[in-house]
């Protein structure tokens, strides 16, 4: 754990996602972002790793050690393959891991996004060491980590995939390759086609948060009906683990106000446990200081 004598620069953390790349480090306690680098579907996964590595050690020619979290499944084990990654096909089977440590010659940590992103909230202490708490990111899909006691549950190395729940049999498919999934009807181009519907017209989350803000009739119902399904996802996970309560993070968290009402509804009327949940600050560079401080502690 930390660096030997051999790492001393800074502890670095890169944040792969379906659109960009963050990358930040810590140095001295002190936590900044660096660059960002375009992904999307079509990404070539060695060149981008590859410039990132130009890039930190262009910044730090001996870095202490760097963490890396990117969405899908992650195989800890074999040293960070991503076995699946619904959002970046390129990149399944590819040794990330692997591939950082060949260019950097470093100690590499690599782990799902939402997990990540968890790690740097408890490390932080803004995620609770006592109890058992489940965290849900919501984006463009719905990331799940389960922590207890402090301390992440892997499972057999993939817990955490609440996105890829079902809650409806013979629904809208899915990238995983079932369908029905939760993220499809509260991931955010759910949020933006119920407003679609409603009126024939495109809008971004944020949009539709100004116009509900302003009182628009189909903004509020398209919240209503989006918190709805975040309703009936999260009363399927606490009859599941009978939580401590839940976290909620990631861009659509920041419209939370707006769907809160009607989720909790949906809630109770779907299971007898207790409305415990709490958004969890934010922020862009959230997933890289997740993967710096994982980073820290891990390698």
């Amino acid at each position: 754990m930390g660096s030997s004598n051999k790492y001393t620069g800074s502890y670095w953390g890169i944040d792969v996602g379906g659109t960009c790349a963050k990358i930040g480090c810590i140095t001295n306690g002190v936590f900044r972002i660096v660059d960002t680098f375009s992904t999307g579907e079509n990404c070539h996964p060695t060149g981008l790793l590859e410039r990132i590595s130009e890039l930190i050690l262009s910044e730090d020619a001996r870095p202490a050690a760097v963490g890396l979290g990117t969405a899908g499944l992650i195989d800890r084990p074999a040293g960070g393959v991503i076995r699946f990654s619904p959002n970046l096909p390129l990149w399944n089977g590819i040794n990330a891991g692997e591939i950082l440590r060949t260019y950097l010659e470093v100690p590499v940590a690599v782990d799902n996004d939402c997990n990540v992103f968890a790690i740097g909230a408890i490390n932080s202490e803004q995620i609770p060491s006592e109890g058992l708490w489940l965290f849900i990111t919501l984006g463009t899909g719905i990331g799940g980590t389960i922590i207890n006691q402090g301390s992440i549950i892997y499972g057999t190395g993939y817990s955490g995939e609440f996105g890829h729940s079902t809650v409806r049999e013979g629904g809208i498919p899915c990238p995983c390759g079932s369908d029905g999934c939760w993220e499809r009807y509260a991931g955010k181009k759910a949020m933006e086609w119920y407003y679609t519907r409603l009126t024939g017209k495109k809008a971004s989350s944020r949009e539709m948060s100004l116009l509900a803000s302003q009182g628009e009739i189909p903004a509020m119902e398209a919240f209503r009906e989006y918190g709805r399904w975040i309703g009936i996802g999260l009363a399927n996970l606490a009859n599941c683990f009978s939580p401590t309560g839940f976290f909620v993070g990631g861009g659509l968290s920041a419209t939370m106000n707006h769907f809160e009402a009607s989720a909790m509804q949906e809630y109770r009327k779907r299971c007898k446990h207790q409305w415990n949940v709490s958004l969890l600050e934010d922020s862009p560079s959230a997933g890289a200081f997740g993967a710096a401080s994982m980073a820290r502690k891990q390698c």
